[in-house]
Parts: structure tokens; C-alpha cells; sequence
């Protein structure tokens, strides 16, 4: 029963992917219709929950960023996430051909903003900044990212399964790049520029 149900799941999701192909989204209905609110759910819940709700680490004492600090971090992490998916968007492009398919970067930029919705959702929890409460959404939603990720490449990449494989993989790690070179700029930026008050 389990095995259908995955089964039926598999081929819901492939059918999603075949009708995103057929529609041809061109890059700018993909970045003004989608990715341009996406990104906002991240940067807006960073600014609500790092200067409104604040966090704790540690200790008994309630940190907060300035509303000018919290401005700026969401600024930077809005225009970082659609530099984001523009790089790993050029990255699925890159290797297109190595794995044999002739897809356009306009593709390329459509699976990468659509596999990447589930993680930008997920980051209203950033509202409340619990540490173990983040790491298990995100983690859920990045799960969830992944699984769409290896259906899609199939689908909206044409390319065989087994390639489809190989070529997850190497999205996966040009994301996970992405994702860490996006951490570090914003630890320095909130270790060196950003104000902090205590409550």
C-alpha cells in the first residue's frame, strides 16, 4: 500500500512539473510573479522576529536587532536570495549539456525557483526565532525541496533517469554553495554592522 501511495505521489508530482514546462514561464513572470514575493516571506519574518519577538542564546536575556539593523538584514537577505536562485539557475544551465540536455536558462531559472518555494515558505518561522523550532522546519522543507528536485530535473530538464540522478546531485551541491557563501555574508554583516539591544 505504501508503494503506491509513493507510486501515486511520483507521478502527481511529474504531472506538476510537465504542465510547469508546457505553460513556458518566461524568467521575468518567474522573478516579478514568484521568486519577488517569495523572497519577501524570508525577509520580512527575519525583521519581525529579529526586532520585534527577539531570541535568546544562552541566557536569561532577550536579545533584539535595531529596527534599522533588522531593515538591513532583511534587505540584504531579500537581494541575496534572488542573486541566490539567479546563480544556481546559472549553474543548472552550466551543466545542462554535460548530462545531455539542451534546456534553456529560462528552464534552468523556473526549476530552480520552484524547487526552492517549499524552503522560502518554510522560512515564516523565522517570525519566531527558536532555534530548534528553524532547524526543524527548515530541515522538513528543504526535505520536501530535495524530493521535488529530483522529480523535476527528470521532467522539466529532459534528461534520462539515471543522469537525472547524477545531475541532482551536482545541483544540490552548487545550491548547498550558494547557501553557505549567503551564511557567511550574513554573519559578518550581522558581527560588524548590525546593532544589537538587550531587554
Amino acid at each position: 500500500m505504501v508503494a503506491v501511495n509513493n507510486l501515486l505521489s511520483h507521478l502527481w508530482v511529474a504531472r506538476v512539473w510537465q504542465n510547469l514546462r508546457a505553460k513556458r514561464i518566461s524568467i521575468w513572470q518567474c522573478y516579478f510573479n514568484r521568486l519577488s514575493w517569495l523572497a519577501l516571506i524570508p525577509a520580512v519574518s527575519v525583521y519581525i522576529g529579529f526586532t520585534q519577538v527577539g531570541w535568546v542564546l544562552g541566557g536569561s536575556e532577550r536579545n533584539f536587532l535595531t529596527p534599522e539593523s533588522g531593515l538591513m538584514l532583511g534587505a540584504t537577505l531579500y537581494i541575496g536570495i534572488i542573486l541566490g536562485i539567479s546563480c544556481i539557475g546559472k549553474g543548472i544551465h552550466w551543466m545542462e549539456k554535460t548530462y545531455g540536455s539542451g534546456s534553456s536558462y529560462r528552464t534552468c531559472v523556473v526549476l530552480a525557483t520552484y524547487v526552492a518555494t517549499p524552503v522560502l515558505l518554510g522560512s515564516v518561522v523565522f517570525v519566531w526565532p527558536i532555534l530548534w523550532l528553524v532547524l526543524t522546519v527548515l530541515s522538513l522543507t528543504a526535505a520536501i525541496s530535495i524530493y521535488l528536485m529530483f522529480i523535476g530535473v527528470n521532467v522539466m530538464m529532459q534528461v534520462q533517469e539515471n543522469r537525472g540522478t547524477l545531475y541532482s546531485v551536482s545541483i544540490m551541491t552548487i545550491a548547498l554553495c550558494v547557501f553557505v557563501g549567503m551564511i557567511i555574508t550574513e554573519v559578518v554583516l550581522f558581527s560588524t554592522v548590525l546593532t544589537l539591544t538587550i531587554r
